[in-house]
């Protein structure tokens, strides 16, 4: 894990407070709150470090919002948790709140209004500033959505306060307002079958370097220098080989007593014959399978 300590810090505490807390055996309460001397055990064992409860307290002031909460003796994530926290009680909002999301999504909650989705409640920013921060993050395209939260919470919809940000329940398509469309988002590059760029490496638990899965997996990166022809020639040439050790072929080996009684003179030279005349693979396989895996990418 690179970056300063404070940012291993606090990224390690947004997995471990907001999304896999059993991982660390972190006993969690109904409102995500756990114990810092066991938040610190377990970050000494993540980063493989010492970590004190002053390098804690150091790398959550040092942020640009705050994100968590200490009290006293415990600390917990304000928000972003895959799994349900208790919010507590509700907190009249500011008159507006602001939404910053991806156009395709914008669409949906023209008809249906804002749901939390993966999240537990919906994320609300205080500012547009902050929101169409939030939208260039989330797609190349989006949409900052302005809450009436004022006559939404008169409505009955409840607000939770975060400090940075405020959490709701769902939010109907009344109390909406729709930007236009922002061009301006950060757009992340994309290989093999659409999947985002991360460096060579696969899934979570590492596959291996330079592989992806299925058509759109890349080549052995020490063979990058190989032409492509020469690389499909040499897996087309391992074919017969394979072939040719299978066991049902095994009694057709010269050399066997009751093979070489049961020959005549003439079918001898037949085995050697039909390897003399069998075609180069690439000839024989054409363009198509000799492109093998790497049809496709540029």
């Amino acid at each position: 894990m690179q970056g300063t300590l404070s940012e291993r810090i606090t990224r390690s505490l947004a997995y471990m407070l907001r999304h896999q807390p059993e991982e660390f055996d972190l006993d969690l309460d109904d409102e995500g709150w756990g114990e810092m001397e066991e938040v610190v055990c377990a970050l000494n064992e993540r980063l493989g470090e010492p970590i004190e409860e002053e390098d804690v307290i150091e790398a959550l002031e040092g942020g640009d919002r705050q994100r968590y909460e200490v009290d006293g003796d415990r600390i917990r994530a304000l928000y972003g948790h895959s799994f349900y926290v208790e919010p507590g009680e509700p907190t009249e909002p500011p008159e507006t709140l602001y939404v910053g999301v991806g156009s395709r999504d914008a669409a949906k909650a023209e008809e249906v209004g804002l749901k939390p989705g993966r999240r537990s409640f919906v994320h609300l920013s205080l500012t547009e500033e902050d929101a169409i921060e939030a939208g260039r993050r989330a797609a190349p395209e989006y949409v900052v959505i302005t809450v009436d939260a004022a006559e939404a919470w008169e409505e009955g919809i409840e607000f939770y306060d975060r400090i940075s940000l405020f959490l709701s329940e769902e939010i109907p398509a009344d109390f909406l307002e729709f930007s236009e469309v922002h061009t301006d988002g950060i757009r992340r590059m994309r290989t093999g079958r659409g999947r985002p760029e991360r460096g060579g490496g696969g899934g979570r638990r590492g596959r291996e370097r330079g592989r992806g899965r299925g058509r759109g997996r890349t080549w052995d990166r020490d063979r990058d220098d190989e032409p492509r022809e020469e690389r499909s020639r040499d897996r087309d040439e391992d074919r017969p080989r394979r072939r040719e050790a299978a066991p049902e072929e095994r009694p057709e080996r010269p050399g066997r007593p009751e093979r070489v009684e049961a020959s005549e003179p003439q079918d001898a030279p037949a085995p050697v014959q039909a390897s003399a005349k069998r075609p180069a693979p690439s000839e024989s396989e054409g363009p198509g399978d000799g492109a093998g895996f790497g049809a496709g990418l540029s």
